[in-house]
């Protein structure tokens, strides 16, 4: 038997409450690691623009921009 077959096993012969438990901090867990990795690929990309080390009040006016520039395409009126 695999380790994710006993762990399978495992997790449900546990109680549907616990079961939700585990669910809801396996999915938290995943939401940070997926913010963590798109925070180091945002920074490798400034780090190649030459960009990393710009003032933040620079780095959020630019997101500002993007976000009424998106908003105006996808939102119009």
């Amino acid at each position: 038997m695999t380790k994710i077959e006993q762990l399978t096993e495992e997790i449900a012969a546990l109680p549907a409450e616990e079961q939700k438990l585990l669910f809801e901090r396996v999915a938290d867990l995943a939401w940070r690691r997926g913010l963590q990795e798109l925070s180091e690929m945002y920074r490798s990309r400034l780090a190649r623009e030459g960009r990393l080390t710009a003032p933040s009040e620079k780095v959020l006016e630019e997101l500002r921009q993007i976000r009424e520039e998106v908003a105006s395409r996808d939102y119009p009126g």
